[in-house]
């Protein structure tokens, strides 16, 4: 018996249906899901933006850890600058004291020096005021017996010192030092006028025969000057009248207490 040829189709009537119908529900399930696919899609685009925002602020995060370390860093070593600094002041201030203190003590010093070195300028001016100064000491002597002879001499003031005008107490002439120490009455004798601070000007020694007691001989007289820088002879006179003054000498103290004698 011969068989019946037969056609195969692999898709029938029937499935075509079947799929015309799945693609429909496809279709409407699409459409009406459409809506939600494009949220979706807004949705991930905003994570992948909110996941490189994230990202930018995480790394952003790093430096800023990293900086604020390094910050921390920084202040740790400000701090440890600071409290050297601060003992640095500390010790500047405390030296700062010991230097004002030494200073202080030092301008005492210089004062107390001052002081003193006033003191020496004054003292060195007195020594020089001194050493302008000069003392007189005349000695008048004669060698005949039982004259006697009277020393006068007349100061820069004019005051005359002779044996009635002395000035051993201050009596005749208070404001002055001189005097005529020694009077001698009988010869041989000797004649002292002396004065401790002899004034600057002229000083004029006078002699005088005051009596020659019964001695005829005409009576030689010596003279001698003592002062600051020595001593000189005054020139030798003979007198031969009674009671009559003869020169023997003029003697000058210039301001540096040096003397001539003229």
């Amino acid at each position: 018996m011969k068989r019946l040829r037969r056609e195969i189709n692999i898709f029938s009537l029937s499935a075509l249906d079947l799929f015309a119908a799945a693609m429909g529900t496809f279709i409407l399930l699409t459409v009406l899901l459409f809506p939600y696919y494009l949220k979706n899609a807004e949705i991930v685009e905003k994570m992948s933006a909110l996941r490189q925002e994230l990202e930018k602020t995480q790394t952003n995060l790093a430096q800023t850890q990293q900086q604020l370390q390094e910050c921390t860093t920084q202040r740790e070593q400000c701090e440890t600058q600071r409290t050297q600094l601060q003992e640095r002041i500390t010790h500047l201030e405390q030296e700062n004291s010991r230097q004002a203190q030494q200073l202080q003590e030092c301008q005492a010093q210089q004062s107390n020096l001052k002081g003193q070195i006033n003191a020496l300028q004054q003292e060195i001016k007195n020594c020089q005021e001194k050493l302008k100064q000069t003392f007189l000491a005349i000695i008048m002597k004669w060698t005949n017996n039982r004259q006697d002879i009277d020393l006068h001499l007349i100061d820069t003031e004019g005051n005359e010192f002779y044996f009635e005008r002395h000035n051993r107490n201050r009596a005749h002439f208070r404001n002055s030092s001189a005097e005529l120490s020694v009077d001698t009455t009988k010869g041989p004798g000797i004649e002292i006028w002396e004065n401790p601070r002899a004034k600057p000007g002229h000083y004029k020694l006078y002699a005088n025969l005051y009596a020659r007691q019964g001695n005829s001989k005409n009576p030689l007289v010596k003279s001698t000057v003592y002062y600051r820088d020595g001593a000189k002879k005054l020139r030798e006179i003979t007198l031969t009248q009674e009671k009559q003054k003869q020169l023997i000498a003029i003697i000058e103290v210039n301001a540096e207490g040096d003397v001539v004698v003229r």
